[in-house]
């Protein structure tokens, strides 16, 4: 039953205190990168002045160290970064794209040098990690790195052709049912991302199994909510999730902190990130209500 106006009024109100206590929140606990993104999530400071302070830290190489841009938060990207044998340069390199991609701004004048260092470090198979890891430990990371480099336009076409063979061969239904959030989210990235044959028929299976890792709470709302933000949508083929119940339930996982994920840890720095990818799906969901 879709919601009526004076709902959707009500819950456009609670979001916006949702976003004045989240931004509390990340001001008392993230670093000064993470507050400088969630001011400009919300525009109290300029994209300009965010793309600037992270293209100060790229390396002669062209990729980056940790910004202190994010942290480990409730997915846990840090344990797929150390289960694929990512490099810090690597791993920085891919968290520095993930918040531009966040923002929009992958056209900034640094990622040419970044995409280019990323494929001087792809393996031979085409993928993205420690070369002698198993090849599903370095799904995630290859399907992040190869969809986010696909909406550039400055990354070279062999890059992905070789990206895309590598995790062809790891595709299958089977591999994203619930719960299975990195791999669904990996072939999410790069299947929304990367122009390929097979990306209609897979992200209809992906979309199914989203929504159901998300009505059996598998995943909960903001895990939901930031796959959908790394595709850079609101929805995915296959999935019927209705923004406004999404709204409701990532809202409702808030904590009285403001701050989101409350049982991940007892160091709140860990549920800075968490936080962040809720402000931005409150953005977005109410964008579209």
């Amino acid at each position: 039953m879709a919601p009526t106006d004076e709902e959707i009024e009500l819950g456009r109100h609670r979001a916006a205190s949702g976003l004045e206590s989240a931004l509390s929140f990340v001001s008392q606990h993230g670093s000064e990168m993470a507050i400088l993104r969630s001011r400009a999530l919300l525009g109290a400071e300029s994209l300009e002045t965010l793309t600037q302070a992270v293209g100060r830290g790229q390396t002669e190489t062209g990729g980056f160290l940790s910004l202190g841009l994010s942290s480990a938060g409730a997915i846990g990207l840090a344990q797929e970064y150390t289960l694929a044998g990512l490099t810090e340069e690597v791993a920085g390199t891919l968290e520095v794209l993930l918040v531009l991609s966040d923002l929009g701004a992958l056209s900034a004048p640094f990622v040419e040098p970044a995409a280019v260092f990323l494929g001087r470090v792809q393996n031979e198979d085409g993928s993205w990690g420690a070369p002698e890891t198993d090849p599903p430990a370095r799904l995630f990371t290859t399907g992040m790195i190869a969809g986010l480099l696909g909406r550039t336009r400055v990354v070279r076409p062999v890059v992905l052709s070789e990206a895309s063979g590598f995790l062809e061969q790891l595709w299958s239904p089977e591999r994203i049912a619930a719960p299975a959030w990195p791999a669904l989210t990996a072939f999410a990235v790069f299947f929304s991302g990367v122009d390929h044959e097979e990306a209609d028929g897979a992200l209809q299976w992906i979309g199914r199994e989203l929504e159901t890792g998300y009505r059996k709470r598998f995943y909960d709302a903001v895990t939901t909510v930031r796959t959908l933000l790394h595709c850079q949508a609101v929805a995915v083929p296959g999935a019927s999730l209705d923004p406004f119940a999404l709204l409701t339930d990532l809202l409702n996982e808030q904590g009285e902190d403001g701050g989101f994920a409350e049982l991940t840890s007892d160091d709140e720095r860990l549920r800075v990130e968490p936080t962040l990818d809720a402000m931005l799906g409150i953005l977005r969901l109410c964008s579209v209500l």
